[in-house]
């Protein structure tokens, strides 16, 4: 409604406007995604490229290593060791744990010379009938209690046997079960256990990796890749991060982080997240060796950077834009409505009685047409005023006329009664007859100025009519009604007949020996009133008709003898529309038949001045 009632000026400023500026808007919205996706798309691959790189080589390391310590297993030295059931003799331990020990160091040493993997840090072998923990870097522990021991317990429950997991390294505190400050120190293990005979284990094997190797690795190769690198297994333990502190431990940020990776369909991929109240985005890559996730969490800031520089350059552009569109579309509001404001102004110079305006201007688009019509529809205006002022005057001198006429008929009807009483004392009966038809209709035909009068009375105005001729041709015509009585109270024109008669006596019956019957009908149909007028006259030539015909349908010129007809006609359809009128029918030598078609109309009850249209 708030734009319904704006001005038309307005209105158009405000729709090009917003027709030039919602595209832009849009355009430029889709830009922006479009570009925050391909800027994100093409960093995700970039440091999944990275990250898979170093899955490779970290998945094919551990691998090794986890090949070496099976190897290890295999020897029969241990293996001895490791099934025999009798502690060993005080003399044979130092023989036989630094045979071992020194096993554990060769294959420590045999796989940093063959450049296996650079972050091996230890070996621990459980001799689980010894009861005995040999750590490759330093001693051998007896008589351990081994609930303070992570990889054999993880060992035992047979979760992570054969698999690499974060574990806490042994050393005399850890298996003494004290608390120090050596207790946040984690590591990355594998074990693996010999079983004996009987199907239990005998020998539970830990190769230790230092939980910086797979951290230091990958920045070796980042290549320059920002955010920070984070490895997590299937349980959301921290394998990897740059604050080691978290290692070996969950987090709510990094349980949420590997529960999307998980719903993921993908091996790779990546995502926003928030982490401690910041957004991230993570770029992830699943080994499938370990079934670890390795993932580069980077700052949203430093990939939507660009991003965000875009974003700013595009709301310059769009206020820049948005202004100069502002400025153009007023322009042009105002260039499309000064021709239509010239024509509201014009309009207001005629409401103001200014009707010698017209507009001046010589344009070649439609609005020259538009001005043309204007200029015309004024000119018409000061006509139509003109005629009515005329009109005015003219009725104004036919109200005197009429006035002055009201005192002439009361002389005539007396004039005309004294006659009638001398030619009936004379007794001089066809003097008397015509006075009488004649005082008739004057009184009918004059009947106070009134125009339109009921059928009834146009019909006993045309027998007074014919009542006089009938003197005059001494009863030679003849005529008949066949009229229902219901139509009498028809409103007609005064003199809708007369003429009609008039011309059916001179021009028909009059130049037909022994004159004739002249015949007046009436019928309605649809709401519309049809009289006929029948004389059996001589007729009309063809060629006489075709005239009367073409005169009466408004294409041809009329002549003397034909005026009463023609001024008939054109009365009828000025006062009732094109839809009514007069039609002629005659055939030469028989007579002719004259048509008046008006519309049903009848007074309403109660009011003699109101004519009512039964059609309507």
């Amino acid at each position: 409604m708030a734009l319904r009632n704006m001005s038309f000026r307005l209105k158009m400023f405000v729709i090009m406007f917003i027709v030039i500026l919602i595209p832009m808007i849009l355009v430029s919205t889709i830009l922006f995604k479009w570009s925050e996706q391909a800027i994100t798309d093409q960093t995700s691959k970039v440091v999944i490229s990275s990250i898979e790189f170093a899955v490779t080589n970290i998945d094919s390391a551990l691998e090794n290593v986890a090949g070496m310590s099976k190897m290890l297993l295999t020897e029969n030295r241990l293996i001895a060791i490791a099934k025999r059931g009798e502690p060993l003799k005080p003399e044979e331990k130092n023989e036989k744990y630094n045979g071992i020990m020194d096993l554990l160091s060769f294959f420590i040493t045999r796989i940093k010379v063959m450049n296996i993997l650079e972050g091996i840090d230890s070996f621990y072998l459980y001799l689980v009938k010894q009861n005995t923990i040999m750590d490759s870097k330093s001693t051998y522990y007896e008589d351990v209690n081994v609930d303070h021991v992570d990889f054999v317990q993880q060992a035992k429950s047979g979760q992570w046997k054969d698999r690499w997991f974060v574990s806490a390294p042994v050393n005399y505190d850890s298996l003494n079960g004290i608390e120090t400050r050596l207790e946040t120190a984690k590591q990355i293990s594998f074990t693996t256990a010999l079983s004996g005979e009987d199907g239990h284990d005998i020998a539970v094997l830990a190769a230790n990796v230092n939980e910086s190797f797979i951290s230091d690795y990958y920045k070796k190769i980042q290549r320059g890749i920002p955010g920070e690198f984070v490895v997590l297994d299937q349980s959301s333990t921290v394998v990897a991060c740059p604050d080691n502190r978290l290692v070996g431990s969950r987090t709510s940020d990094y349980t949420k982080m590997n529960d999307t990776i998980q719903n993921m369909k993908s091996k790779s991929g990546s995502f926003f997240i928030t982490v401690q109240g910041e957004e991230k985005f993570a770029v992830y890559s699943v080994s499938d060796y370990t079934n670890w996730s390795y993932v580069v969490v980077i700052p949203a800031s430093e990939i939507l950077g660009k991003v965000n520089e875009m974003q700013k350059f595009m709301l310059i552009v769009i206020s820049v834009t948005g202004i100069l569109i502002f400025g153009i579309t007023l322009l042009l509001s105002r260039f499309f409505y000064k021709p239509l404001e010239k024509l509201v102004l014009a309009m207001q110079k005629i409401e103001n009685r200014r009707l010698d305006f017209k507009i001046k201007d010589n344009r070649g688009d439609e609005y020259k047409r538009v001005y043309q019509g204007f200029n015309d529809m004024v000119d018409e205006l000061n006509v139509l005023i003109r005629d009515l002022e005329n009109e005015k005057i003219l009725n104004q001198e036919a109200e005197i006329k009429l006035l002055q006429a009201q005192i002439n008929p009361h002389f005539l009807y007396n004039t005309l009664d004294s006659i009638y009483s001398i030619a009936r004392l004379k007794k001089v009966d066809e003097i008397s007859q015509m006075v009488a038809a004649l005082s008739k209709f004057f009184r009918i035909s004059l009947s106070s100025g009134k125009e339109v009068v009921t059928l009834k009375e146009a019909v006993q105005l045309v027998i007074n009519y014919l009542t006089i001729l009938n003197i005059r041709y001494k009863g030679a015509i003849t005529f008949e009604l066949d009229i229902p009585e219901e139509l009498y109270a028809c409103q007609v024109p005064k003199l809708l007949l007369q003429p009609i008669v008039e011309n059916a006596v001179y021009h028909g019956l009059e130049r037909h020996k022994g004159g004739g019957q002249l015949t007046i009908s009436a019928v309605t149909q649809s709401h519309t009133l049809f009289l006929y007028v029948e004389d059996e006259g001589i007729g009309i030539e063809p060629a006489a008709l075709d005239k009367l015909q073409s005169m009466l349908s408004g294409n041809g010129p009329g002549e003397s003898s034909s005026f009463a007809l023609r001024n008939l006609n054109r009365q009828i359809r000025l006062k009732y529309g094109m839809a009514y009128g007069v039609t002629l029918e005659s055939v030469y030598g028989k007579g002719t038949r004259v048509t008046v078609k008006l519309p049903v109309i009848t007074m309403e009850r109660g009011d003699s001045d109101v004519p009512y249209d039964r059609g309507r």
